[in-house]
């Protein structure tokens, strides 16, 4: 039986949603809990080893069968559909529970950037400020779209490599098998 790489991408995309969203969630309250951006650094690392470890179960499955685009195309699935689940989460986040969270965000920004000596960091202040003076605020619609974006072309890239890895380490150890 030959497993759908869509499929399997949307089961393990469900999951990888809700690892998402745990990581973005974190990384918002770990202003009030600092211990709390750890645990989102850590999950932002382990990205690739979650990729990996969907990405490697499906190839088990398929054995002989599995090939690079069915792996490369199971990996992009699972960014869209993660991507798609965590960003409606932070959608309803940031339009009904904390509506004023961009802006506090940019205001955080502008402050952070006065003070600062020059540089990137001030040069991120000011423009936060005059974002805030202009009520140009992007809205949370806007934000998670670009989130989904970015996501969906590094999740690509990141499906390809691990994708590239994987045939040619089982191209490496059909050659040696070969060879006795």
């Amino acid at each position: 039986m030959m497993l759908s790489p869509y499929r399997r991408g949307a089961d393990d995309g469900f999951i990888f949603g809700l690892y998402l969203s745990v990581m973005f969630f974190t990384s918002i309250y770990s202003a009030g809990l600092p211990v709390l951006s750890l645990l989102s650094l850590g999950m932002m690392v382990c990205v690739p080893v979650v990729i990996f470890v969907f990405m490697r179960r499906f190839e088990a499955a398929l054995k002989e069968y599995a090939t690079f685009p069915m792996l490369w195309m199971q990996g992009v699935v699972i960014f869209f559909c993660g991507t798609i689940i965590a960003g409606a989460l932070l959608v309803v986040y940031m339009k009904w529970v904390e509506p004023d969270y961009v802006l506090k965000q940019l205001e955080g920004l502008a402050e952070l950037g006065s003070k600062a000596d020059g540089g990137f960091v001030a040069e991120a202040g000011e423009m936060a400020g005059k974002m805030i003076e202009a009520n140009f605020i992007p809205s949370p619609i806007a934000i998670v779209t670009e989130i989904i974006m970015t996501s969906i072309v590094t999740g690509s890239l990141l499906s390809m490599a691990i994708s590239g890895v994987m045939t040619l380490r089982r191209r490496v150890a059909l050659r040696r098998f070969l060879d006795k």
